[in-house]
């Protein structure tokens, strides 16, 4: 009797030990990732994009190639909707807080074909073309007299337009670089690829 319950015991842990090893299987069916960076994945399709390709996806408009010629660090900083109007920052890769600066980036559905009737005008901003695109450039300047930043509307010929700003730090003292020039370079980058 003695040796039918040991046995009987036995059985019964080898059982348990049976089902918690199954149950502890390691293998999961993979669930899509909710996190923001999900989000900033490139557009199903390659350029050239429209702007509403953009729309969830404003990051993948620069890539490693861009983040090396611009000294950029290579993780944007999303904001899609619906928490957000989207929009992508990177910020440059510095040593010293003198000459560091963000670039943002924001696809915008707003018709910006005509710049010149736009209702909001800044009195330094002036219209350019940057590949074969009207754009509107408007510098800012510190108290100081230097560049503080750069921003500029360029439109798109599927529609609407593309928004690139350049700030740099510190809230009284700019820097003596062409932010604007920068500006429209990052631009010029990006207008290669819309459609």
């Amino acid at each position: 009797m003695r040796g039918f319950l040991f046995d009987r015991r036995w059985m019964l842990g080898a059982a348990v030990l049976v089902v918690t090893v199954t149950g502890c299987d390691t293998e999961e069916t993979p669930r899509p990732d909710p996190s923001p960076i999900a989000a900033t994945a490139a557009p199903p399709t390659p350029p050239p994009w429209t702007v509403d390709d953009l729309t969830y996806h404003p990051c993948s408009v620069l890539g490693p190639d861009d983040f090396a010629r611009f000294v950029l660090e290579p993780q944007g900083k999303p904001a899609t909707p619906p928490k957000a109007l989207p929009r992508c920052s990177w910020s440059s890769i510095q040593t010293g807080p003198t000459g560091s600066f963000t670039i943002g980036f924001a696809p915008n559905t707003s018709d910006h074909s005509d710049l010149d009737r736009r209702r909001v005008r800044d009195p330094l901003e002036r219209t350019i073309t940057i590949g074969d695109r009207r754009a509107a450039l408007a510098p800012s300047v510190r108290p100081d007299g230097s560049n503080g930043g750069c921003s500029v509307d360029v439109s798109v010929p599927s529609g609407g337009s593309f928004y690139v700003g350049i700030a740099v730090s510190g809230i009284d003292t700019g820097v003596d670089w062409d932010v604007c020039a920068k500006t429209i370079d990052v631009a010029t980058v990006i207008t290669a690829r819309m459609r």
